[in-house]
């Protein structure tokens, strides 16, 4: 036999061709990781004054002010514009104020304070304004899981 009929026939490739397959298969690489969606699980917790508040299964997250009056009764002070808080402060002298995080069925206790001249309420009612949309901003994003109140 002579050499000629030894050799395979292979079909020719061109050069650009290979460099083709090797891109295509680095981009299915590459694509592989890209457009999965995230699923976050995580536990979403408060941590407010050494309490771990769980945040994970609440439906409502809600405010309230209240001031307990020395005769023992309660008023909504959140509805209260500052001509009545201070016709309250005046009649009573002294009002103790407590902002609460309503979550659900239970509550958390922001801040607790007498208070004898509105300057004090607005005070308090303007740094419990600046948690609650910290509250908000947190519970709206999904990577987020934990927030610490100050």
């Amino acid at each position: 036999m002579n050499e000629m009929s030894r050799t395979e026939l292979r079909p020719a490739v061109a050069p650009w061709q290979r460099v083709f397959v090797c891109l295509l298969a680095v981009a299915l690489i590459a694509l592989a990781g890209c457009g999965s969606t995230k699923v976050y699980t995580a536990d979403k917790t408060i941590v407010y004054q050494g309490s771990i508040y769980n945040m994970a299964n609440v439906q409502q997250v809600s405010s309230r002010i209240e001031g307990r009056l020395p005769d023992g009764s309660t008023v909504n002070m959140r509805t209260m514009d500052k001509k009545a808080i201070e016709a309250l402060l005046k009649e009573n002298g002294e009002v103790t104020v407590s902002t609460l995080v309503g979550m659900d069925d239970q509550d958390m206790l922001y801040q607790r304070a007498a208070v004898r001249k509105y300057s004090d309420y607005s005070k308090m009612a303007g740094r419990f304004d600046d948690a609650m949309q910290d509250i908000g901003k947190f519970m709206a994003d999904k990577k987020k899981t934990q927030l610490k109140l100050k």
